[in-house]
């Protein structure tokens, strides 16, 4: 698997389960810089690591809720998808919430970070 798909993927994971728990006036107060933040030492792994962790919780609960045709059972289970989601990342060592969606924010704004945390992704996992 490519990151790019992981991080298209994560970074809409992110948005819809995590954007509701930021009010617009706490985020404008206290904005987080993905880009800078990723500059850091060991950030881009710590992501990559969550963002990995993310990824096998959404496909469990993408499986699960193919098999569920009732409506209400399907917002319930996407309810504990977004829980279980955020508390994936809340759990990933070296990086919060906060900065795990503000670098997924990031590099889905800046080619040029995802193409480094795809680079990197790529050196720690082999995978192309």
């Amino acid at each position: 698997m490519r990151l790019k798909t992981l991080l298209a993927s994560t970074a809409m994971a992110a948005t819809l389960a995590f954007g509701p728990l930021a009010s617009p006036a706490a985020l404008a107060q206290d904005q987080i810089d993905g880009s800078a933040l990723a500059a850091e030492e060991g950030k881009i792994d710590a992501f990559i690591t969550a963002a990995l962790a993310v990824n096998d919780v959404r496909q469990a609960y993408i499986e699960r809720l193919e098999a569920v045709t009732d409506e209400s059972d399907q917002v319930e289970l996407l309810q504990e998808a977004d829980a279980a989601m955020l508390q994936t990342v809340e759990d990933a060592p070296g990086i919060s919430l906060d900065e795990y969606i503000a670098i997924a924010d990031a590099a889905a704004a800046d080619p040029d970070l995802a193409a480094r945390i795809d680079e990197r992704f790529v050196e720690a996992h082999g995978q192309d």
